[in-house]
């Protein structure tokens, strides 16, 4: 991706996406936006729930279909992500053209539909095609929702707005964790036995199917929504599939902020699902505790300290902001996640599960804002016209070497371990503090260039 003409980083112009944020920036942003911001946050929320409730229920399937921990982690990581990602592009190319709530709505109907089929699997192969079925939904949501929020908020209300937006990823783990404890707990003490259909479902089963079914009324509040008005529409876009090679080549001309910036999201999306897709079972393991009792511990945690994480770092990026600090989102969140490190490092040797329970606490507290950064950099370096496009290319390469191996470089790394019954836990904290270390130094060289550069 080599810049045409020899321009320096300096001389490129993206006055556009800037010229149209000025407008937006101009006006108050209405309740309906807000309103907007929470149905959406609820749906992200709940995609977490759906995609990550397996984790909990490792051990009863990992016995019921006789598969090894490698095998899980391509359950958890691959088959969900590999379709999850490529599906992204077609769905960047939808978003640009349809109406967004829409395709999000029927997108929910969809993969709820497939979690509800992951819980009534047979074998081993039916659950990999039926995980696979929800990453396929799950695709449309990240392109439409950025742009959604992207036309509803002017610039400074966007470190707000996606910090808000972005409790979806470890809150929705949270919500998986404790509501899956709960579930777990209810099954297996036969509170369910007497209720028809869900009654007749093995205690894990019970665990996946019942998320599923919660996305069917979130669809169709989806679907009465009114979506903002495409602040880009008068811009002259490409239209269809040569929209994605306007995309890529303005991508090509602004490698410099791009590269790093993806890399950094990248790398941080492997260490957050390697270490999210095992934590249940390490700490099941470590202190012999029921599953149902990790999930209604770890579940509260997170879905405290993220959210506080969220609002007072996206408070921080917007004031920060304010003040014409460019690069703020950046700023923030690269000296957070070295804390979230530390944390994380000390979780891999602390002797009681109270100490791993507050140093959890630390590890999701400053771990929040990283996300949110990546995607207000995106919003603010993306011209409008191309968001949802360039938004579905950026997940591809973060999903595919990201969350897809995220799982499977854990258990990689813990064979570093050798024999040692603490393997799995020293290598998904190795994984992590590897991971966010190089993504604390790309976001740092991000940030120097986003001060470089001269927005209007």
């Amino acid at each position: 991706m080599n810049q045409p003409n020899n321009a320096t980083l300096s001389q490129i112009h993206v006055a556009p996406a800037h010229a149209e944020d000025s407008k937006v920036a101009r006006s108050e942003v209405p309740a309906g936006a807000w309103f907007m911001l929470v149905v959406l946050t609820a749906i992200f929320v709940l995609s977490f729930i759906d995609r990550s409730s397996l984790s909990l229920v490792v051990k009863p399937i990992k016995q019921q279909f006789g598969v090894s921990d490698f095998q899980m982690s391509l359950l958890l990581g691959a088959s969900f992500v590999l379709f999850y990602s490529t599906v992204s592009i077609p769905a960047g190319y939808l978003v640009d053209r349809l109406s967004r709530r829409g395709v999000i709505g029927w997108a929910v109907f969809a993969w709820s539909a497939m979690t509800v089929l992951c819980g009534l699997a047979k074998n081993y192969a039916q659950l990999f095609v039926c995980r696979a079925g929800i990453g396929i939904g799950e695709a449309a949501l990240q392109p439409a929702a950025y742009s959604m929020i992207r036309d509803a908020f002017p610039p400074d209300r966007r470190g707000r707005a996606f910090g808000i937006y972005q409790m979806g990823p470890m809150v929705g783990v949270g919500f998986s964790l404790f509501v899956g404890g709960w579930l777990l707990k209810l099954s297996e003490g036969g509170a369910i036995s007497g209720v028809p259909w869900l009654g007749s479902l093995q205690p894990w089963q019970f665990v996946v199917v019942v998320p599923g079914l919660v996305g069917l009324p979130l669809a169709a509040l989806m679907l009465a929504l009114r979506e903002p008005a495409r602040v880009s529409a008068k811009q002259g876009a490409a239209g269809g599939w040569a929209a994605y090679r306007e995309a890529l080549r303005y991508v090509g001309r602004e490698w410099r902020l791009y590269a790093p910036l993806w890399a950094a999201a990248t790398l941080y999306a492997m260490a957050i699902s390697g270490f999210n897709a095992w934590a249940p079972t390490v700490v099941a393991q470590t202190w012999q505790v029921p599953l149902s009792n990790v999930g209604r511990t770890l579940g509260p945690l997170m879905m405290v300290a993220v959210p506080l994480g969220l609002f007072i770092f996206g408070l921080v990026m917007d004031r920060l902001s304010k003040k014409g600090r460019r690069a703020a989102p950046l700023e923030v969140a690269m000296k957070a996640v070295v804390v979230a490190c530390i944390a994380t490092i000390g979780m891999g040797f602390v002797g009681t599960p109270f100490a791993a329970a507050v140093l959890y606490l630390f590890h999701a507290f400053f771990a929040s804002p990283v996300p949110s950064s990546a995607g207000a950099t995106m919003a603010q370096i993306t011209p409008g016209r191309l968001m949802g496009r360039l938004t579905s290319v950026f997940f591809l390469v973060q999903n595919l070497l990201g969350l897809a191996l995220g799982p499977t470089m854990a258990t990689l790394l813990a064979r570093l371990y050798g024999d040692d019954p603490q393997a799995l836990r020293y290598g998904i904290v190795t994984l992590y503090c590897l991971c966010t270390g190089i993504a604390a130094f790309m976001y740092a060289i991000t940030a120097r260039r986003v001060r470089n550069r001269s927005f209007e």
